[in-house]
């Protein structure tokens, strides 16, 4: 394991730095291309060990992509996948899984969809009942509602599902991202929609490809029949998620840290980040292409991180710098992540004391 040395520092700076694009739009977009009959061209991708996972799983099911230096293009589409036997090995990525397997349940072939030993933990049942009430052939190797799992379906039926969505909210994104494909889809939740804003940003990405999603004040969607996937190119907007960090460096630092490629109307939930600093005693300033952090210290606020439960660990790293009590609430998603988030974050705070 690598040793990096930090130094503390001496005084403010004043930088700039060039956001990627999201991870979250990109494996969305990665399978919204593959839904779509003609080639698309994502811009600006974020090529990370998701996208790395995504293209892998798209590409072993024949689904062609070229990764160019600026630009994925998905070539196929799953109308083109041919009945043959696939193994999926989705690594450590929680969101390819979730959303592979739905796309695989309509396409033919016997698929074995699995991961790392780590994500084969963490819980997919919601998401299979939800498939296998659709018409899907789907069985667990191992133990029943976690990975890997077997797929023999290649189709599912349009129709009306309930299913709970209190787990992650994947679950729902990658059953919305396929309805269109299925000739419609009513989704009714028994319980409350977890982080709400990645159900907003897929459906606000599904808009652009084409398809209108009815959300009933996350109580239920309905995405409505004869609805096609449209689209010859996207651009992947910057990623709030990688921008926190640099934002929470400026709070911390006093300094100033201009983030280009982040845009100000955007359906990431992880810019809620920017006005929990602002909370906390800093300046937040918008632009049409960029956001300003100018950092002041931080002080001691009550946040709920429902909007942006994985900026739970940064938040709490500003809040050990604050004179006072913070509170969290909204991070029960944290214990079904890659670790059990919440212990771990515990566990590494108490080391620093």
């Amino acid at each position: 394991m690598d040793t990096i040395a930090l130094t503390q520092l001496q005084k403010p700076i004043e930088s700039i730095v060039q956001i990627p694009g999201s991870k979250s739009v990109t494996n969305r977009a990665l399978i919204m291309g593959a839904l779509t009959k003609n080639p698309v061209i994502i811009h600006n991708p974020l090529w990370s060990e998701d996208t790395e996972a995504m293209v892998e799983g798209l590409n072993t099911l024949g689904i062609k992509t070229i990764h160019c230096k600026d630009s994925i293009h998905v070539i196929g589409n799953i109308y083109d996948v041919k009945d043959n036997e696939f193994e999926i090995n989705t690594n450590h990525s929680g969101t390819t899984i979730r959303f592979i397997t739905a796309l695989c349940s309509l396409v033919s072939g016997k698929k074995r969809i699995f991961g790392s030993a780590s994500l084969n933990k963490r819980p997919i049942g919601d998401l299979v009942d939800a498939l296998c009430s659709l018409g899907a052939d789907i069985q667990y190797e191992d133990i029943d509602g976690y990975p890997p799992i077997l797929i023999n379906s290649k189709s599912l039926k349009k129709g009306s599902i309930d299913m709970k969505a209190d787990v992650s909210s994947q679950y729902v994104s990658a059953l919305l991202m396929i309805g269109p494909a299925i000739g419609g889809l009513e989704l009714r939740l028994s319980t409350e929609q977890i982080s709400r804003s990645y159900i907003d940003l897929t459906i606000d990405m599904m808009k652009a490809w084409g398809i209108n999603v009815k959300n009933d004040e996350y109580h239920s969607y309905n995405i409505y029949p004869n609805q096609e996937y449209s689209l010859e190119e996207y651009m992947v907007e910057g990623d709030y998620s990688a921008g926190c960090y640099f934002a929470a460096f400026a709070a911390l630092a006093h300094s100033k840290i201009t983030l280009k490629n982040l845009k100000q109307n955007t359906q990431q939930g992880d810019k809620a980040f920017f006005d929990m600093l602002r909370s906390m005693g800093n300046e937040v300033s918008y632009f049409p292409n960029e956001v300003i952090i100018t950092g002041h210290g931080v002080r001691p606020i009550e946040v709920d991180m429902e909007l942006c439960p994985d900026q739970a660990q940064t938040l709490a790293v500003l809040a050990a710098f604050a004179p006072g009590k913070t509170v969290l609430t909204g991070v029960r998603s944290l214990r079904v992540k890659e670790t059990e988030r919440v212990k771990a974050l515990q566990s590494e705070l108490l080391k620093m004391n």
